[in-house]
């Protein structure tokens, strides 16, 4: 009898938590309902450039899919700003897959020397996709190195 008291008190006092809850959560504050003020033209060149200098920074420090999502922020705010360039993406685009192609070439070599079977097999095919990706895939070279895993 005494525990199911404790039970039911539990259990009123849980509905009252998440009720409470439940209530402050839907309420609005009023400073969310005020009009913002519109975003100008040399913020958005601001942001464009930012996103530009970030963009190169990640190419020349980061990896991979740090520098695309860095060059797909780019190219949003670029297009917001209305300065987006396509030759400019498509050379920036070609500099992270060379990278990346660059990359897992020495990879490859690398895991290959240390017998590591695995490693060489992820860095043949991301090799493999980014050379596919930018048209310079050579199935000769893929064939050798597919040979050195076995």
């Amino acid at each position: 009898m005494k525990t199911s008291w404790i039970f039911s008190a539990l259990l009123a006092g849980a509905a009252l938590f998440f009720l409470i809850g439940t209530l402050q959560a839907t309420d609005t504050p009023d400073d969310r309902t005020a009009p913002q003020p519109p975003i100008t033209e040399k913020q958005l060149r601001s942001a464009a450039n930012n996103s530009l200098w970030r963009l190169k920074h990640a190419i020349d420090k980061e990896g991979y899919y740090a520098a695309r999502v860095a060059l797909n922020v780019w190219r949003s705010n670029a297009r917001d700003a209305g300065v987006f360039d396509q030759a400019e993406y498509d050379g920036y685009k070609q500099k992270i897959y060379d990278k990346s192609i660059r990359s897992s070439l020495q990879c490859f070599e690398y895991a290959i020397q240390h017998g590591n079977v695995a490693d060489a097999k992820i860095c043949l095919h991301t090799w493999k996709a980014h050379s596919e990706e930018m048209g310079t895939f050579d199935p000769g070279l893929y064939e050798e190195m597919h040979k050195k895993i076995k």
